[in-house]
C-alpha cells in the first residue's frame, strides 16, 4: 500500500507545474519563430510610420515654402503695376491741371507755381541732358580667398555717388526709375538694397539731369570718383558713366508733409 503514495495523475501534475515555463520550447519552436515574427512586424510598422511622418513633414514644409514664394512673387507683380498705372497717372496729371488753371491769369500764375514747386518736390516728370551711372556687382569669381562683400554694391555707393551729383549741380536724379527727393532713404537689409523701402537689385541705373559736363567733371574728378574708381580696381566692381542729351526721369509720389507749429512763449 506505501509502495506508490502519490495518484500517478497528481505527481504528473507537480512535475510539470515545477518544470519552467516553455523548457520544453527550444528556440526553433513554432511559437518562439511566431512571437519573432510579430517583433519584426511591430518595429517595421513603427519604422514606416516614423518615415511617413517625416516625408509628410518635409512635404509640408516644400509646399509652404512654395506657396510663400508664388505669394511674394504676385505681390511683387502686384506692386510693380500698381507703380506703373500710378506713374501714368502722375504723368497726365500736370496736363489736366494746366488745361484748367489756364482759363484766367490768377489760374496761369497758379499753374506756374505748382509747376516750380513740383521741380523741387521732385513729383513733376521732368525731361533734360545729363548723365547715366551704371553700378554693378562684381563678377563671380573661383578665387577661395575672395570675399564676396567686397565686389558688391552697398547702400553707402549709391548715398556716395547721389551726394556727389547733387553736389555738382544735378537738377534731378533717380536709382532705377526711382526719383529721389529730399525726403528719399537710400539704406541696405541684408545684401538687399532699399530705396524709399523699395528692393533694388544690380546693375544700379542712377540717372542725373544737368549739365552733362560738369556732372560729370564733379562726379569722376572727386573724392567719390576716385573712390569708386579704386573699388573696381581691387575688387571688380563695375562702373560705367556716359552722357546723354534726351533723359526722362518720372516724377515721384506726392511726399507726406509734415510741418511744425512754433509754441507760443506767453501761453508757458
Amino acid at each position: 500500500m506505501m509502495a506508490n503514495t502519490l495518484d500517478e495523475a497528481y505527481a504528473e501534475r507537480a512535475a510539470s507545474t515545477r518544470r519552467p515555463r516553455g523548457a520544453s520550447q527550444g528556440p526553433g519552436s513554432p511559437r518562439s519563430r511566431a512571437v519573432t515574427a510579430l517583433a519584426l512586424v511591430a518595429v517595421g510598422a513603427v519604422t514606416v510610420a516614423a518615415v511617413t511622418q517625416v516625408r509628410d513633414r518635409q512635404q509640408a514644409d516644400s509646399g509652404l515654402r512654395g506657396q510663400l514664394a508664388a505669394e511674394a512673387l504676385q505681390r511683387t507683380a502686384q506692386s510693380v503695376e500698381l507703380d506703373r498705372r500710378a506713374e501714368a497717372l502722375r504723368a497726365e496729371l500736370p496736363r489736366l491741371r494746366d488745361a484748367a488753371l489756364s482759363v484766367d491769369a490768377a489760374g496761369t500764375a497758379l499753374a506756374q507755381r505748382l509747376t516750380a514747386l513740383g521741380l523741387a518736390s521732385a513729383t513733376t516728370p521732368v525731361v533734360g541732358p545729363g548723365i547715366v551711372l551704371t553700378l554693378d556687382d562684381a563678377p563671380p569669381t573661383d578665387d577661395p580667398e575672395a570675399v564676396v562683400d567686397d565686389g558688391r554694391v552697398r547702400d553707402t555707393d549709391l548715398q556716395d555717388a547721389v551726394n556727389a551729383l547733387w553736389a555738382a549741380g544735378a537738377e534731378a536724379v533717380s536709382i532705377n526709375g526711382q526719383r529721389l527727393t529730399a525726403l528719399t532713404a537710400k539704406r541696405s537689409a541684408g545684401s538687399a538694397v532699399l530705396v524709399d523701402l523699395l528692393p533694388l537689385s544690380p546693375p544700379y541705373v542712377v540717372q542725373a539731369v544737368g549739365q552733362p559736363a560738369v556732372l560729370e567733371l564733379g562726379l569722376l574728378d572727386g573724392e567719390v570718383g576716385r573712390r569708386l574708381m579704386t573699388y573696381t580696381e581691387l575688387y571688380g566692381l563695375r562702373l560705367d558713366v556716359r552722357r546723354e542729351q534726351d533723359l526722362r526721369l518720372a516724377g515721384a509720389a506726392d511726399p507726406d508733409l509734415r510741418s511744425a507749429t512754433p509754441v507760443d512763449a506767453t501761453a508757458r
